[in-house]
């Protein structure tokens, strides 16, 4: 047991060591009723068969990101990605 928390220690440290103070690609959870109204929008007037349940944020190439995963009525999952103006990344 001990020698195994010693382990898990030493990983967690060498985790840390290895961040930086950027959130550049960090994907962060965020709750789906705080995802802005109009982000929400895009995806849905994109993929209207899809049924969003998850969102994460993160910052790519500087420009703030919302990834938001749904599923179809046949069980097909889906992410899309949208800036906070609106634009569709996948």
């Amino acid at each position: 047991m001990r020698i195994s928390t010693i382990v898990l220690c030493g990983v967690l440290m060498a985790a840390q060591g290895g961040c930086s103070e950027s959130d550049e690609g960090l994907k962060k959870p965020l709750p789906m009723d705080q995802v802005p109204a109009d982000i929400l929008k895009v995806a849905q007037e994109k993929y209207p068969e899809l049924v969003f349940d998850v969102a994460f944020t993160e910052t790519e190439d500087g420009v703030p990101v919302y990834e938001l995963k749904g599923k179809s009525k046949t069980g097909k999952m889906m992410e899309v990605e949208v800036t906070h103006d609106g634009k569709i990344l996948e």
